[in-house]
């Protein structure tokens, strides 16, 4: 094969991954109904109430942390949350029919930067509000990840695309593509640390301004949506500090743009209320395994040996018997490959390991224990009450990116086979919690014929059924991994691996 044709191809290629990944996002925004994410009666009404007030949208309520919004936001989910076998067939109420209520972000428990946003599409027509907001989510990371891709050196894109591809389910592709603010803090753990990175290494002028409107708009949705995202950023921007900071005049310059977007992220997360509302009940907990409640050493144990279950949940294994969300908890077939994927890929990186490097994962995994733990022993719970797997998903995006530090060909030191097998297992991961979470929508678990158009009980009106789009989102996704794949192919080629055998980050 000619170098013109390869070079065609690999063109034609990076058309066609971000068209691919927005099908496949796109599939999944519509693939659960309203009112489907954890929580999101309170972001349902925040949303709608984002612009502020609005006649039939958001309007005065009878004290000054209530609003009067459509009943319907509230309500949308209480026939099937928790309810694995009830599809979402609920009795809908006229989006005209206002009711006072206090939940929503009235009073600043979370940033109003994401509310204000998606509050441009809310309208009295919730469901194609919904969906049109999910749609921009899933646009907007396909914008900026194709951005990110595009600005990076060549050197850094194969760590992009694996780390990406291997964290992104099954939390990552349902948080995007959803009005749950989680979502931009995925998007922003994604892009902000191996922007500052690249805008740090940047060797021309045009590079280091792009990447660094990346880094700055990606600390700005972070700390736009949620408290913890805002601490994330304030993460990944030490930690490459940790990679990269040395005493020359160049980085000096340079590191101007991170002390500003820490100073940003702090105010955010200092501004917010969400930082004093973690726990919602403070109380003693017993034990699951009896009624003798616990001293604090037991506690500390006990949440010890159980902290691993939090991070399995990130994967989607269940937690404490909890679902991933809203009743639906994800079969093995799920999280058992996509885990074992994304823990090959973390392993594989431990192969290149020095100072700075080792120095990184260590800040990042030590984060994963002492958070949930502080977390957990600060409100004296369990693993798997309150403290949710979401919180801690950020972090473990960071930890395979950086795992991948010091290879830098375009399959990020990957061999053939590995690759096949990532992409296997994250593709297999993926079709089945899309499977399992329409069928847990539109019929309930209590049905689990193959066929996901038989016996519909809650579908959207519009014109493509569920198993076309089960089918176009599953064809979309095998695409994505195919050609990432195919990206990162002939960088095994010992005739075109000029990749030198040293460890550098």
């Amino acid at each position: 094969m000619t170098d013109r044709r390869i070079k065609v191809l690999r063109i034609i290629a990076y058309c066609l991954a971000p068209v691919a990944l927005l099908v496949s996002l796109l599939s999944w925004s519509a693939s659960s109904p309203v009112a489907s994410s954890a929580d999101e009666d309170f972001h349902l009404s925040s949303t709608w109430c984002g612009l502020g007030l609005r006649d039939g949208i958001c309007e005065a309520g009878s004290d000054d942390d209530h609003r009067r919004v459509p009943l319907q936001l509230i309500v949308a989910n209480q026939c099937f949350d928790r309810l694995p076998d009830q599809s979402a067939s609920c009795p809908a109420t006229p989006s005209s029919e206002l009711i006072d209520t206090d939940r929503g972000n009235f009073t600043g428990t979370y940033p109003p930067v994401f509310y204000s946003t998606m509050g441009i599409f809310a309208s009295e027509d919730i469901s194609a509000s919904v969906l049109l907001m999910r749609a921009f989510n899933s646009l907007l990371y396909v914008a900026m990840m194709s951005a990110l891709f595009v600005l990076l050196p060549r050197a850094r894109r194969g760590l992009m695309v694996w780390a990406s591809l291997v964290s992104l389910v099954p939390f990552g592709v349902f948080l995007i593509a959803s009005i749950n603010p989680s979502g931009w803090g995925v998007l922003s753990a994604s892009t902000l640390w191996l922007a500052l990175l690249g805008y740090i290494e940047a060797e021309t002028r045009g590079r280091q301004i792009g990447l660094g409107a990346i880094a700055l708009f990606s600390t700005f949705i972070g700390a736009g949506s949620r408290a913890d995202s805002a601490a994330y950023a304030i993460v990944a921007i030490v930690l490459v500090g940790v990679l990269k900071a040395e005493r020359t005049r160049r980085f000096m310059r340079r590191a101007v743009l991170p002390i500003a977007l820490i100073a940003i992220a702090s105010a955010s997360y200092l501004t917010s209320g969400q930082t004093r509302a973690v726990n919602v009940a403070g109380e003693r907990i017993s034990s699951p395994l009896g009624n003798v409640p616990q001293s604090w050493a037991d506690l500390f144990w006990n949440n010890l040996i159980r902290l691993p279950d939090l991070w399995a949940g990130a994967f989607g294994a269940p937690v404490a018997g909890r679902s991933l969300w809203i009743g639906t908890v994800a079969p093995g077939l799920v999280w058992f490959p996509v885990m074992l994927a994304f823990g090959g890929v973390v392993f594989l990186g431990l192969r290149r390991l020095n100072l700075r490097k080792s120095l990184g994962m260590a800040l990042i995994i030590g984060l994963l224990v002492l958070l949930p733990m502080l977390w957990l022993m600060r409100d004296h719970i369990l693993v798997g009450q309150q403290v949710q797997s979401r919180y801690l998903y950020p972090l473990l995006i960071i930890l395979v990116g950086v795992s991948l530090l010091g290879f830098h060909t375009a399959s990020a030191g990957l061999e053939r086979v590995h690759m096949i097998v990532v992409a296997a297992a994250v593709f297999l991961g993926n079709i089945a919690i899309q499977w399992f979470t329409i069928r847990r929508f539109t019929t309930g678990l209590d049905d689990f014929w193959p066929n996901l158009d038989k016996n519909i009980e809650w579908w959207w009106g519009l014109p493509i059924g569920p198993m076309p789009l089960w089918i176009i989102g599953s064809v979309s996704f095998a695409m994505v991994c195919t050609l990432a794949v195919s990206y990162a192919w002939r960088a095994n080629d010992p005739s075109t691996n000029t990749e030198r055998a040293v460890v550098r980050i």
